[in-house]
């Protein structure tokens, strides 16, 4: 149902004014920048990383700082790719992070998404 507003008013001016549920959450998100981001992973090695791996700073650190949501092997781009959540502070592209898989930590980069660029035109 589109959303009447009076002549002049954009709909995303009335969005921005709240009175819908979860105003506060997503205009504070709006305003200060969300708390984390979905980001793409690329793993620096062969091996696939799957949901559920922890994701961590360092390779030393204790303390986990996201996690894995989905990954597996990129047959597009011959390699493995996944993608997970990450607070907004480590969350630029390029960075590096470690995940651990079967008691080890392994070194994936943060990669821009889509991981290959559409073809198609408009």
């Amino acid at each position: 149902m589109p959303v009447k507003t009076k002549p002049g008013l954009e709909p995303q001016a009335v969005a921005r004014a709240g009175g819908f549920p979860g105003a506060d959450k997503i205009l504070s998100q709006l305003a200060n920048g969300a708390p984390r981001r979905r980001v793409g992973l690329r793993p620096e090695g062969r091996a696939p990383v799957r949901e559920g791996a922890p994701l961590f700073a360092d390779s030393t650190s204790s303390e986990q700082i996201g996690a894995v949501t989905s990954g597996g092997f990129g047959p597009s781009i011959n390699a493995p790719v996944a993608m997970g959540y990450l607070p907004s502070s480590h969350a630029a592209p390029g960075g590096l992070v470690f995940a651990e898989l079967r008691g080890q930590r392994l070194p994936l980069r943060i990669a821009p998404m889509p991981f290959v660029p559409n073809t198609y035109k408009r």
